[in-house]
């Protein structure tokens, strides 16, 4: 019989400990770099989501203070601003929504916040720009039937008035116009009734009113939001509810706004625009800071700077 061939005894054993050991410690070694490599992935994959999220962010921002201030000024009249063709009634309230004196101040900035008519709910960021713009170009109708000097204006339809609106009225008499708070707003099948708060008095007593349009004036700051960030709120006023906050764009850190003037090639901070320059401004440039700061606080925060000239179409000839 033949002898079963067999390998010596001292190679047939296993791995020893160290062996062992090296190949874990290998094995860790390439998991760490598997780790890393996903980590670093996903961190780049985040910062790329913040970074479109605050470019997106950013133009909301400049989208929503644009569309405000090409209106700003307009009326359904077509009347310029600050050339005397807009005559208050003594209703109308002085707080910064009605537009001014004459209409004039359509459009008013504050540099660095500073006289902001702040209204309360966000506290404002220290040194941000803020503007005030005013129109009443929107929810306009015609004035079928008027009575003045203390009777309604019918008009086709009250869905878009409340009572104590402040609303802009054309009169029948070319060049003319008025600001006034509305008293009740009674409906009717198909029409509707808007009241004078009380009587129109002075040089447009007895003028008829041929169109309405409602006021909007809006406010539009840096401020700090419940959540411990700032963000871009808009301050308007809403008829016998008063003034109201909106906070529209979140990550907004702060806002440099300049104004340019006929005649000049440099854009000025607000603080350098006299008074009575403010309804020959024709155009703005905006620009807003959104600053995205991630939970890790040992991240750093990204942040994007976005500018845009907007021209003010019921202020240039331009536009």
């Amino acid at each position: 019989m033949r002898e079963r061939d067999s390998l010596p005894a001292s190679s047939q054993r296993g791995m020893t400990l160290i062996e062992l050991m090296i190949a874990m410690l290998l094995g860790l070694f390439i998991i760490g770099g598997v780790l890393g490599i996903f980590i670093a992935n996903s961190e780049t994959n985040r910062r790329t989501d913040d970074l479109a999220r605050i470019q997106e962010n950013a133009r909301a921002a400049i989208q929503f203070m644009a569309h405000s201030m090409r209106e700003a000024g307009g009326t359904p009249c077509g009347l310029p601003p600050g050339k005397g063709l807009i005559l208050h009634a003594s209703t109308t309230p002085s707080s910064w929504y009605t537009g001014g004196d004459d209409f004039k101040d359509s459009l008013l900035g504050y540099a660095g916040g500073a006289g902001f008519p702040y209204a309360g709910g966000a506290p404002p960021v220290s040194g941000s720009d803020a503007v005030v713009t005013v129109s009443a170009v929107t929810n306009i109708t015609p004035v079928t039937e008027d009575r003045p000097p203390n009777q309604g204006m019918d008009i086709p339809t009250t869905e878009n008035f409340r009572q104590n609106d402040i609303l802009l009225a054309c009169s029948n008499i070319k060049g003319y116009g008025v600001i006034f708070r509305a008293g009740s707003v009674t409906p009717a099948s198909g029409a509707g009734t808007v009241q004078r708060a009380t009587s129109f008095t002075g040089p447009v007593e007895f003028m008829k009113m041929t169109t309405l349009g409602k006021l909007n004036a809006e406010a539009w700051f840096v401020g700090n939001n419940s959540r411990g960030g700032t963000s871009l709120f808009r301050q308007y006023y809403e008829g016998g509810s008063g003034v109201k906050l909106e906070e529209l764009v979140p990550d907004v850190s702060s806002m440099s706004i300049s104004y340019l003037l006929p005649g000049t090639e440099q854009y000025e901070r607000a603080n350098r625009i006299g008074a009575t320059d403010w309804p020959n401004v024709t155009a703005v440039y905006i620009e807003i800071t959104i600053t995205r700061r991630p939970a890790n606080t040992a991240i750093k925060p990204i942040s994007r700077t976005v500018g845009i000239t907007v021209k003010l179409r019921n202020r240039s000839s331009t536009t």
